[in-house]
């Protein structure tokens, strides 16, 4: 009886939930209109924020080491 249930009421929750009505932004519900108000269109440069990772000069292998290593 139980597992007759379960399905029967979340069809009854699926029906009732594809009844509600969802508010349609002016921008979709009038596509044609030249007066719908839109957002603004930005320029976000695709390399923004990325690191470089060119050729750095060799350095001593041991002053590097003290640098990163314990302060004594």
């Amino acid at each position: 009886m139980r597992l007759v249930k379960l399905p029967f009421l979340g069809a009854i929750g699926l029906a009732l939930g594809a009844c509600s009505v969802a508010a349609v932004p002016d921008h979709l519900a009038r596509p044609a209109d030249p007066n719908a108000r839109v957002p603004a269109v930005t320029y976000g440069s695709v390399t923004a924020g990325a690191a470089t990772y060119r050729p750095a000069e060799p350095r001593d292998w041991r002053e590097l080491n003290r640098r990163v290593g314990p302060k004594s």
